[in-house]
């Protein structure tokens, strides 16, 4: 891929991935996402608030008036876009989508709709401005505002060269439509905002997601499924197992092997919620998407319950139902008569407990691995283009999306750190990825063989983890 193509593709993907806000709300399940039938408040009555602070869009924190209503910059910028690039969006679920802070990014054709419901006007979008929105010939560039950083953040920033090359990162517009040239690039790169940095808006659309999909419950009571098909567990993760609470904190005690088997389920669609809320993998077709979560979901959940595990000090591995994996493995003997076999099995399991807690937990602990961090990888590691199975179309989408949270955790980084700090601390963030992979093998190998000594392996597991071993 050319830079100039590189550029174009990060861009796109950075409009498609970035929302603004963060959710802070109590649960909720897909349904809420659906508009209720009788509003309180009439959109119009909204957008007629002359005073008002909310967006009429979304309800997020407006930033002012824009295309004759008040409204936050994501939707403003969202509009824009639409309207200038003659999209036509289409709706899953019959126009009745709830747009507002946590769910805007759920549906396009409903968040489109609603920007006309509130009063957007298309007319409004002024043809003197580049694509960016910004004035083609503005009055004066945005230098002075460069000279009222921090010196020290401006010392970082510049102390890489990485960062110059990085579109997502330099672009301070939302924008799916991009510069063709290096030069396009340069010429913008003076108006700078004192908005979130695109980076920032990568990291806070992750938050966002994550808590989209530990918050989703089911309404009303899902009877699971031993064995769904895989294309039914995109369109209905809750198939697998119902969509409990998850806390992680051990309060219940040392887990059953029957509870550590519905831990597994519950991972299973924790994955499938977020291979259908991360864009571009929501986008792509439900076979690649298996394809994605056959290949992550592994290292994802050991990611998941490494990290909340490295948060205490005990040496316990805390699962979502707020039981632990302790250390003592005599739950394995009760599935035996043979001795010989429990402890081949036994010692293997003891062998990946130890790999796990050495290389993965305690890496976590020391690092002081923080939530945004931990955001990134288990993004990177979803969004891997190398998997089999996938078209050009996708894998390369998937690359762009994946360099585009590298670049954006990178320059997290360097925003908190000296830049040598901030380069090895990135290096060590990656080698977290290398040895999840390795103890995945290992948990894999491990599951195999717990088959071939006829112990019977949940058919879901089989299918997903093993089919291909």
């Amino acid at each position: 891929m050319t830079d100039a193509g590189a550029s174009t593709a990060a861009y796109a993907f950075t409009a498609a991935l970035m929302g603004c806000g963060s959710p802070n709300q109590p649960a909720f399940s897909m349904e809420s996402l659906l508009k209720s039938e009788i509003s309180e408040l009439s959109p119009k009555a909204v957008a007629n608030t002359e005073e008002s602070t909310i967006c009429s869009v979304c309800c997020d924190e407006a930033s002012g008036r824009h295309y004759g209503v008040v409204a936050c910059f994501g939707c403003k910028g969202f509009f824009r876009r639409t309207v200038r690039a003659g999209k036509s969006y289409i709706c899953r679920y019959d126009q009745k989508c709830r747009i507002d802070k946590a769910g805007r990014n759920v549906c396009r054709s409903c968040r489109y709709q609603k920007c006309l419901d509130v009063g957007m006007e298309p007319d409004a979008i002024r043809p003197d401005r580049d694509k960016t929105g910004r004035q083609k010939n503005p009055r004066r560039n945005g230098t002075h505002l460069i000279n009222s950083f921090d010196p020290v953040v401006m010392k970082k920033l510049s102390s890489s060269s990485m960062i110059t090359d990085l579109p997502c990162v330099t672009k301070r517009d939302d924008s799916d439509e991009n510069p063709t040239s290096p030069s396009s690039c340069a010429e913008s790169a003076p108006a700078i905002d004192i908005r979130p940095c695109p980076y920032d808006e990568i990291l806070t659309t992750l938050r966002e997601i994550e808590q989209i999909c530990l918050q989703l419950r089911d309404v009303a009571p899902v009877s699971p499924i031993v064995l769904p098909t895989l294309v039914n567990c995109v369109h209905r993760p809750s198939l697998i197992t119902p969509r409990s609470q998850m806390i992680f904190d051990g309060s219940n005690g040392t887990a059953s092997l029957a509870t550590i088997n519905e831990n597994v389920r519950r991972m299973i669609v924790l994955v499938f919620d977020y291979a259908n809320t991360l864009k571009p993998i929501a986008d792509i077709l439900p076979e690649e998407k298996i394809a994605l979560v056959r290949n992550c979901i592994t290292p994802f959940s050991l990611l998941m319950l490494s990290f909340y595990s490295s948060k205490s000090d005990c040496d316990e591995i805390f699962l979502p139902s707020g039981h632990t994996l302790g250390s003592d493995l005599s739950i394995i003997a009760s599935v035996f008569k043979d001795d010989k076999r429990h402890h081949l099995l036994n010692s293997k399991v003891e062998i990946a407990r130890r790999a796990f807690a050495d290389q993965v937990v305690h890496q976590l602990r020391k690092l002081h691995v923080s939530e945004t961090e931990f955001l990134a990888i288990k993004a990177i590691m979803a969004l891997d283009p190398n998997v089999k199975g996938l078209s050009v179309k996708s894998s390369g989408q998937l690359l762009v999306g994946r360099e585009s949270v590298q670049n954006a955790l990178f320059s997290h980084l360097m925003i908190r750190h000296d830049a040598s700090e901030a380069t090895a601390r990135f290096g060590h963030l990656l080698l977290l990825i290398a040895s999840l992979a390795k103890i995945s093998t290992m948990l894999i190998g491990l599951l195999q063989f717990s088959k071939d000594v006829s112990i019977s392996v949940d058919p879901l597991i089989d299918e997903l983890l093993l089919k291909d071993y």
